[in-house]
């Protein structure tokens, strides 16, 4: 086994470190071979929650940062839409529509054989914040009925 393949206490330990700098509540679980943290973004009008999983079969973590609020059914073709043209141009992480939960969601992932925890940790959850910082402008004029083709152009100015 690699020596930088991080236990689940230590995973649980750094996601706690990096929470605690927001401030952000966070809780976790586990599901099968899956370690999940999940931290309340609470002060954030258009994200719910981050959520990080850690896959110990796959050495592999996963981070989602979950949008807020329920799309309407009237405007789910326009999110889709939306979730294209914004992966269009990503060269990491993605925007996705979760038919689960009726919500917006950005998701980035790491190899954990590929460096230290910390770093990944960091890394990952880094870019899906600046992917929804970036995107999050683009996301509420869509719901509140805007084109994805203007609000995505809206973003690229």
């Amino acid at each position: 086994m690699n020596s930088n393949i991080p236990s689940v206490s230590d995973f649980i330990h750094e996601v706690g470190n990096l929470v605690s700098q927001f401030s952000w509540p966070m809780k976790h679980f586990q599901r099968e071979s899956e370690t999940v943290c999940v931290a309340l973004t609470e002060q954030d009008e258009v994200f719910e929650r981050i959520v990080w999983v850690y896959n110990t079969e796959q050495m592999t973590l996963r981070c989602l940062l979950v949008g807020e609020n329920k799309i309407d059914q009237d405007r789910r073709a326009e999110i889709y839409e939306l979730c294209s043209r914004v992966n269009d141009s990503l060269p990491f992480g993605c925007m996705e529509y979760s038919f689960e939960e009726d919500v917006i969601v950005f998701r980035d992932s790491a190899d954990l054989e590929l460096g230290p925890l910390k770093q990944l940790l960091e890394s990952t959850t880094a870019k899906v914040l600046n992917l929804g910082d970036l995107y999050s402008g683009a996301m509420k004029q869509v719901l509140g009925g805007v084109s994805a083709k203007i609000a995505i152009s809206m973003v690229d100015e």
